[in-house]
């Protein structure tokens, strides 16, 4: 994972004004005016412009640079320190402008594109946009000015004592000009810029090449192909969670049981049989036979009593063990029960770091509600810390991270894990808070 740039100031676009060459905004070639610095010159050189990120709905510029060390404006410097920073950019700009002016000389006519946009690049109004960050000069606003009558951009190479003259080229008068003849030439400039016109028109159609250099023209935005990229990549993986799912309910389908066969009825009692009439010898008085006692009358049994079966207690939780994948319970989403992250999880990214070169592994360690911190461990190097949280969104588990500090004054960017799915279907990808929000695959077990 490469190491993130660091944010040296915001400035407000209200009171700027954006400069240009030919209809083409300085700022906006960064790239293309650093890759002619560090081929002509070097990578000192080349970072000593700022990158600019315009954000149109706050209507700021935040500045970026990729050296690395302590950033400090001018303005808190010691005389001494400050001093030095003054006359090392002076060399700069000085080296810039005489790269410009080679560029210029090369050109066909004496006029380069990439000449006057460096020369531009490195005019500004004050010296309170330059910053040291690592000892090493970085310039802010530039390709801005004031937007006030009267402001005019000046050129930095004043800060340095150490800075080169402009060479004076003396001025030789021109010869005069032969009287004209009158000819062809009243209707050949007519033709000319005719002609002008309708390479131009066929340029913007598309037919022929524009004039103008392929590095500073400008891109088309791409903002809404990303976005529809991204929405894409989130279906296809919630069409897999989805597929997942509708596997694992159908192994738990099972065909129902035969139903119980009827009882057998039960046999009928045998019918009695009539008792054949039986004639008694008569021998003389009938005896007097007592009555009959009757015969006491059975209790009816008492009913059985049914007795409430208990509620079924839920079944534990199994106890979590060392490398296991992170699962997501059926029921967490429901219920926003994070109990389950209880514990650190790690996760290999397939990033690596811009200053080691080794593999860059994300560590999360939670509560039971989803509170903690997020570390980022470098192959041999430091270890970065900075806070955590994990949330339930709907049927999804979000974990986000804020900048996670490094020592030494480096930092890693925020990012965001996204994990969908139950059980075994549990699938999270990761984004990362970059300006190419870089994604990658997350598979979290448990430390």
């Amino acid at each position: 994972m490469a190491a993130a740039p660091t944010l040296l100031t915001s400035s407000p676009l209200a009171g700027m004004q954006r400069l240009a060459v030919r209809g083409i905004f300085v700022a906006d070639c960064h790239e293309q005016l650093r890759g002619i610095i560090l081929r002509g010159l070097g990578p000192q050189q080349a970072a000593l412009l700022a990158e600019p990120a315009c954000d149109p709905v706050s209507r700021r510029v935040d500045w970026y640079t990729s050296r690395t060390g302590q950033a400090v404006p001018l303005a808190a410097l010691p005389e001494e320190e400050a001093r030095a920073l003054r006359e090392k950019t002076a060399r700069y700009v000085a080296e810039i402008h005489s790269l410009a002016r080679q560029e210029a000389a090369h050109a066909a006519g004496g006029g380069s594109l990439s000449a006057d946009l460096l020369s531009l690049a490195v005019s500004q109004t004050d010296d309170g946009n330059l910053w040291s960050v690592g000892g090493e000069p970085v310039l802010v606003n530039w390709g801005y000015a004031a937007g006030m009558d009267g402001v005019l951009p000046q050129d930095l190479a004043r800060l340095g004592t150490t800075a080169p003259a402009p060479a004076v080229v003396p001025v030789t008068p021109a010869p005069p000009l032969p009287p004209q003849r009158a000819g062809c030439a009243g209707w050949l400039l007519p033709l000319l810029l005719l002609l002008l016109l309708l390479w131009l028109l066929l340029s913007a159609l598309g037919w022929l090449p524009l004039w103008l250099p392929a590095s500073c023209v400008p891109q088309p935005d791409r903002s809404a192909l990303q976005a529809e990229q991204e929405r894409a990549g989130r279906l296809e993986s919630e069409l897999d969670s989805l597929l997942r799912q509708l596997r694992e309910k159908a192994e738990l389908c099972r065909p129902a049981p035969p139903p119980a066969p009827d009882p057998a009825p039960a046999p009928e009692p045998p019918a009695e049989q009539p008792r054949a009439d039986v004639v008694e010898p008569f021998f003389g008085e009938t005896p007097v036979e007592p009555d009959p006692v009757p015969a006491p009358k059975p209790k009816p049994a008492p009913a059985p009593s049914v007795q409430p079966k208990p509620a079924p207690k839920p079944a534990p939780r199994p106890a979590p063990r060392k490398g296991e994948a992170m699962q997501i319970p059926k029921d967490a989403a429901q219920k926003k029960d994070l109990s389950f992250l209880e514990g650190c999880w790690s996760s290999e990214t397939g990033l690596t770091s811009s200053r080691t070169g080794g593999p860059v592994v994300v560590e999360y360690c939670f509560d039971k509600n989803g509170n903690g911190s997020r570390f980022e461990r470098e192959e041999g190097g430091d270890v970065c810390r900075g806070p955590g949280k994990a949330r339930f969104k709907g049927n999804r588990l979000y974990m986000e991270s804020e900048y996670a500090r490094c020592p030494g004054g480096r930092n890693y960017v925020p990012h965001w894990i996204e994990c969908t799915g139950t059980g075994n279907s549990t699938l999270c990808n990761g984004r990362e808070g970059d300006p190419k929000r870089t994604r990658w695959k997350a598979r979290f077990t448990r430390k």
